[in-house]
């Protein structure tokens, strides 16, 4: 008897260990490997977050929009690493269904501008946390950390570290939540 009750707890621990199956696991392939889905992810963030020339958003302007939210700064290599597919992703997806909107922990709104323009990237607004809460907001272990969100605001994946944002599973991967049924 205490050995089968041994056998289920080790069954529940191995289980509840495996990460959680979801339509968008077919798409965690090659840079996007470690794509996951939180069981239990938080809420949207709902702070404000401002740009160098003084306009402000909220997550929440993008409802009715998937969202692919990237938190990075420009001290950070991966970040940047990352940064022109993120660029090209927009080029080539950003539409009244999808947006690509980078935030940035940098300590100015200013640095992120300035970096994003000597590269030559005009197509992502460099919205900046002045706050710095924004990491905290989202569980973020590091960055960069990269959150899609559904059209409703709803964390539907996400991705810790830099990825090829405009791979062949990236488009696929946005393809698949901006289309589906």
């Amino acid at each position: 008897m205490i050995l089968i009750g041994l056998l289920a707890v080790f069954t529940v621990i191995v289980q509840s260990c495996q990460p959680i199956k979801t339509d968008i696991q077919p798409y965690a392939q090659k840079t996007l490997k470690r794509l996951t889905a939180l069981q239990d992810p938080p809420a949207q963030p709902s702070a404000q977050y401002a740009a160098h020339d003084g306009q402000v958003m909220q997550l929440s302007d993008y409802r009715g929009q998937v969202v692919l939210l990237n938190v990075w700064a420009t001290w950070c290599a991966p970040c940047l690493k990352e940064m022109p597919s993120l660029s090209r992703l927009q080029e080539m997806r950003g539409s009244e269904d999808f947006q690509v909107v980078t935030v940035s922990l940098d300590r100015t709104a200013e640095e992120p501008a300035i970096w994003l323009a000597d590269k030559g990237i005009t197509n992502i607004t460099p919205w900046h946390d002045k706050n710095f809460g924004l990491n905290v907001d989202v569980r973020a272990p590091g960055l960069p950390v990269t959150i899609i969100y559904d059209r409703s605001g709803r964390e539907i994946a996400r991705l810790n570290g830099d990825a090829e944002w405009d791979s062949a599973e990236a488009i696929s991967l946005v393809d698949y939540i901006v289309f589906k049924p």
